[in-house]
């Protein structure tokens, strides 16, 4: 249970702006003030806690269930909730002056699914006619470029043309010629996917954050309402919240009783979502009172000492704190390990997480594995590695592909077996491939060779187990059999009972597959957190899309539904971001996961490993030729070139953020794994490695390539 007293001397009628680095109390400190608010009989419908991502209210949500206040919960929001209930509740006076076709008819609000599933409809002949084949970018990219620049048009209050004329403004006329064509495409997309929303009542993000803001400035008597639904404001993390979310605390705050505002210094993660932490800041001005918060109450001295090595070398600003005769050594806040080859920090990675788990009592929970990017290959190698010494391990990786997902590659090809007027036909190694992921104990060899007996291509028809020959079956086992025959018999009731009784929904597809059988034991989702994850992404975004398109009219044709939505996942269109993926913080397992993933938890940890340190992505930016966190700023100079040196600067300025971040978040000890040449079998030599290498030597600049060479050659003493 919770226990709470109210914070001294403050006012619950004034307003608080809270700053200070991660992991030094700040939230704390709003949790007390919300408890204390409620104690004192606030009805908790009249406080709005306002975060970038719902996720990051659960801290919240927490505290109240587990205190010993008794009434109902706040609400948490992100600015896209707080305006579709804005619109949902007035939607036929708003939808008046925004030039929508029909406002008697209710609004469709788009996931980025569905959205992405529209501008691919709207993009399909321009990028089949090779308007964009000058970026060598593929459609999925295309598409989630154009829908990003339309975001940032809404969210920076920007007219769509004027994103086309920023973007080639800061490119320059000395560049690529090709380049400014490209962008005046994307732009005649975006308006086009603009006018077919207006026309069919359908909101993206972008059009939701511009109907929100037309309804708070042009609508007062229903904004007045609406400002009056709320006495106080707790905004989390507003440096991540996007212009739009600020611009509303900016309008919201001063018709409030109180409030309390936090901001992370030195953090700013989702700038590529749009966030702006400069702007963020200014929020301070609009406060009674500013509280500053600096001492952390995670971190040990030495990893306070490396986040000081890491300011010093890295960060615009640094104050040293004075010398002492122990003052705290940084090098005792991390472990590192040089490798020559990727396979061997994997290895060594493996073994000393099973050290602190087996030998130490560490719980897995506790640890965290971080890489600039987690892609298939170092996934699947860690994951495996791990489970050799009995520890569990999830992932998450928020831009990825559902269709690039081995357990969602799995379900589709079943899905096609079991849907023969698809007329699908998975080729077999698809097929091996998904009986290898749900048959427990089918090693892809044997799998192989099953596939190779039982299935036929043309038909897309499985055979029977019983119709192998002796010899086979043994080399197979009849315990592999036995599970083969049952995953084939219920996919063919399931055939059966759609020619009888009519086609389901496919998200009900997956549900009973999932339930009735990959997830028994004898399965390969069986005790399966990833595959468990994916599964119920997978439902939840065939659900989303069925509604979206569909409702949940009883003449729908599911069946040219279901393949409508494989179609949309085939193309490989990003997935939505689910709370399911969010809510797997208690499970006893290893977290993998990107870095800037891990940092928009805001979770702290005991033990973090930092593998691949030598690759340059830990400060590059992805390359998005059609879009630009940048220069689509509110104060970037529009007649003002993106230079290479500007580029360098915000690489280090991102790595800052990034080390910083990380550190901040850690309870007890950081491991590197350090490697001569890197997964792609070239050397490894970015600027975090130098960071680190500059820390070992006590230089206070840092090192250039030839001093990395010689300490990783051993040669450095």
């Amino acid at each position: 249970m919770v226990t709470f007293s109210p914070p001294q001397d403050v006012r619950f009628d004034a307003k608080l702006f809270l700053e200070g680095p991660a992991s030094t109390g700040k939230t704390t400190y709003a949790i007390q003030y919300l408890l204390s608010l409620l104690d004192q009989g606030i009805a908790p419908d009249r406080v709005l806690v306002m975060v970038p991502q719902v996720t990051l209210g659960r801290p919240y949500q927490l505290a109240i269930h587990e205190s010993p206040i008794i009434g109902g919960m706040v609400q948490v929001q992100t600015i896209a909730g707080i305006a579709r209930r804005a619109i949902e509740t007035y939607w036929p006076v708003i939808a008046q002056g925004m030039g929508f076709a029909d406002p008697s008819k209710e609004p469709t609000f788009l996931n980025i699914e569905a959205a992405q599933y529209y501008m691919a409809r709207i993009a399909s002949n321009a990028i089949d006619a090779g308007q964009f084949a000058s970026l060598a970018v593929a459609p999925p990219r295309i598409i989630s470029q154009v829908l990003d620049n339309l975001t940032k048009a809404a969210l920076l209050r920007f007219p769509i043309d004027e994103v086309a004329a920023r973007l080639k403004s800061a490119w320059g006329e000395e560049r690529d010629s090709t380049r400014p064509p490209v962008y005046d495409m994307a732009a005649l997309l975006a308006t086009q996917f603009r006018e077919h929303c207006l026309a069919n009542n359908l909101l993206d993000y972008s059009l939701l954050v511009e109907t929100f803001q037309h309804f708070i400035e042009k609508q007062p008597k229903f904004a007045s309402q609406f400002a009056r639904r709320f006495d106080f404001l707790l905004a989390d993390n507003i440096e991540e919240i996007n212009p739009a979310g600020q611009d509303f605390i900016r309008w919201l705050l001063p018709r409030l009783r109180g409030g309390v505002i936090l901001y992370d210094t030195d953090a700013g993660y989702r700038i590529f979502l749009g966030a702006d932490p400069d702007s963020a800041y200014d929020l301070a001005k609009l406060c009674d009172r500013r509280v500053q918060f600096s001492e952390s109450k995670v971190n040990t001295p030495e990893l306070d000492a490396l986040g000081s090595s890491f300011s010093r070398r890295l960060g615009p600003v640094f104050e040293p704190k004075e010398a002492t005769d122990n003052a705290p050594d940084p090098l005792k806040a991390f472990t590192f390990q040089y490798h020559r080859f990727y396979p061997q920090m994997v290895a060594w990675t493996a073994d000393q997480i099973a050290d602190l788990v087996n030998n130490k009592g560490v719980s897995p929970r506790e640890i965290v594995v971080l890489a600039p990017y987690l892609n298939d290959s170092l996934r699947f190698s860690l994951t495996y590695e791990l489970s050799k010494r009995g520890i569990a391990a999830f992932s998450h990786r928020p831009s990825r592909s559902l269709r690039d997902e081995p357990a969602t590659r799995t379900l589709l090809t079943l899905a096609a077996l079991a849907h023969p007027d698809w007329e699908v036909r998975p080729p077999a190694i698809d097929v091996a491939d998904a009986l290898t992921n749900s048959i427990d104990g089918l090693d892809p060899v044997r799998s192989r060779l099953l596939t190779s007996i039982v299935y036929r291509p043309n038909s897309g028809e499985l055979s029977t187990f019983a119709q192998i020959n002796d010899d086979i079956r043994t080399r197979l086992t009849y315990v592999v059999g036995e599970r083969y025959e049952r995953l084939r018999q219920w996919l063919v009731e399931y055939r059966d009972e759609q020619f009888n009784e009519g086609a389901v929904p496919l998200d009900h597809f997956f549900s009973r597959l999932f339930g009735e059988v990959l997830s028994q034991p004898g399965y390969g989702f069986h005790v399966n957190l990833d595959a468990g994850r994916v599964t119920a992404q997978l439902i939840e975004s065939a659900q989303q899309f069925r509604r979206t398109l569909y409702g949940d009219e009883e003449n729908t044709d599911w069946l040219a539904a279901g393949r409508e939505y494989i179609t949309l996942i085939e193309r490989r269109l990003i997935a939505s971001l689910f709370v399911q993926n969010w809510q797997e913080e208690a499970a006893e397992a290893v977290f993998l996961a990107p870095a800037f993933t891990y940092l928009m938890r805001n979770r702290a940890v005991d033990y973090q490993f930092w593998l691949d340190v030598g690759n340059g992505s830990w400060s590059e930016r992805l390359e998005q030729p059609l879009t630009h966190p940048y220069v689509l700023k509110r104060d970037y100079p529009r007649e003002v070139v993106w230079t290479d040196e500007m580029e360098e600067e915000a690489e280090r300025d991102l790595l800052y953020k990034v080390v910083m971040g990380l550190t901040r978040r850690c309870r007890q000890q950081i491991y590197l794994g350090i490697t001569d040449l890197g997964e792609s079998g070239f050397e490894a030599r970015g600027l975090l490695l130098r960071v680190f290498q500059g820390i070992l030597t006590a230089d206070e600049e840092t090192p250039d390539q030839g001093v990395i060479d010689s300490w990783l050659l051993g040669e450095d003493e």
